[in-house]
């Protein structure tokens, strides 16, 4: 009995071992990081929540990812507090200069959509949706743990002031997004 148990013990710590460190083949077609994003409008909130990227061998091999991501001020700023919720549906094109140095600056163009709940009828005349599409700079980090940690500034091309557009949709960011490669 105690044999099977600290076989089912090695078999399962063999199983993670494996998933923390892939071994890419020389047949991949593509790569998925997922990861986790932190980004602070500046002079307002920070929003949290989860993001992936995706990126083809066969158009700019690691050069080249489209990324989609969920981010709220929900899992940041308003959790726990009376801070208005907001929610960011991403979609983005980012460009990744020198692929194989451990540093690589990257830009990025973005789109999606944004949308306050300002809970309370009173608030029913203000703007509280709008799309969004942002451009990013950064630099990324690929650490030797296959994490990639990025840090960018951000620019809101549509942005509001409460008269047009929502007041809470600040033209200027930050963000830090940490990936993980899946595949």
């Amino acid at each position: 009995m105690m044999i099977r148990t600290t076989l089912k013990y090695l078999a399962l710590c063999l199983g993670l071992l494996l998933f923390l460190h892939p071994e890419e083949s020389y047949a991949q077609q593509y790569h998925v990081d997922l990861g986790l994003r932190s980004q602070k409008a500046f002079g307002l909130y920070f929003e949290n929540g989860i993001v992936a990227q995706f990126s083809s061998d066969s158009i700019a091999p690691k050069r080249l990812y489209l990324g989609i991501g969920f981010i709220s001020s929900r899992l940041g700023s308003a959790l726990g507090s009376n801070a208005i919720k907001q929610d960011n549906y991403q979609i983005w094109l980012a460009y990744y200069l020198k692929k194989d140095h451990q540093l690589r600056p990257f830009f990025s163009l973005g789109t999606g959509y944004f949308k306050a709940d300002y809970e309370s009828p009173d608030f029913k005349v203000l703007d509280q949706r709008s799309p969004l599409l942002s451009v990013t700079a950064g630099l990324e980090w690929a650490s030797p743990y296959q994490v990639k940690v990025n840090l960018a500034l951000g620019y809101n091309i549509i942005s509001g002031n409460g008269e047009k557009g929502p007041g809470t949709l600040y033209p200027t960011f930050a963000q830090l997004n940490f990936f993980y490669p899946l595949r």
